[in-house]
């Protein structure tokens, strides 16, 4: 997973409350200790004002970042953790559509993955940035690189490109845009729904999206 850009604002403020909470946690500790006369061992460590930064930073990093509660949300980065099945309708060959797409989504608060694959070839993204919805365009844009697999045909080569994904007001829909660069030089359309939050198989996914209305 790489680190990812973003127009979201907290991500300026947040540390700091996170900073302010591990102290709180550091100092209601020392008072409990005091409190109840109880002794750490010498071989214990006990957790000091950055190592429960550290926890805390790592928890809202991979788990509580994404979470709402009715009127409360910790962050306005959208979640699109998950697999995804849809189509790609490509130039190549005056036009050609390519089912059975798999779009997965690796996502933490700070780090980003996007992986696609398809029967012939696999992209990996290099660098993104996630745009929330107050941004004059909100959507994920990436750069990947794209290897073709062993039994593709003699045609693809390894290539970079670009694409730009927008998501749906359901947050259940990706659709956008892709270009390719130097080797492939084709562009085209791409359909996205998400069939799962967690990492499925390539036929546990299609198996799961043909079950969708």
């Amino acid at each position: 997973m790489h680190a990812y850009a973003t127009n979201a604002s907290e991500r300026e403020s947040t540390p700091v409350w996170l900073a302010f909470l591990a102290v709180v946690c550091a100092l209601v500790l020392s008072s409990g200790l005091k409190l109840t006369k109880l002794e750490v061992p010498w071989w214990v460590d006990a957790p000091s004002v950055m190592g429960f930064y550290g926890l805390i930073y790592q928890w809202f990093d991979k788990h509580l970042w994404y979470q709402k509660f009715k009127v409360i949300s910790f962050s306005s980065i959208p979640n699109l953790q998950g697999t995804w099945v849809g189509v790609i309708h490509s130039s190549y060959g005056g036009g050609t559509d390519v089912p059975e797409v798999i779009l997965y989504i690796r996502q933490t608060w700070t780090r980003l993955n996007v992986r696609l694959t398809t029967q012939s070839s696999s992209s990996y993204s290099i660098m993104a940035a996630v745009n929330t919805q107050e941004s004059s365009e909100p959507c994920l844009k990436y750069e990947y690189m794209n290897e073709p697999s062993a039994l593709s045909v003699n045609t693809m080569n390894a290539h970079r490109g670009t694409a730009s994904l927008q998501l749906s007001p359901n947050g259940k829909e990706l659709v956008g845009d892709y270009f390719t660069g130097r080797g492939r030089q084709n562009l085209g359309a791409m359909e996205f729904k998400l069939v799962s939050r967690e990492y499925l198989t390539r036929v546990e996914a299609l198996r799961v999206a043909n079950q969708q209305p």
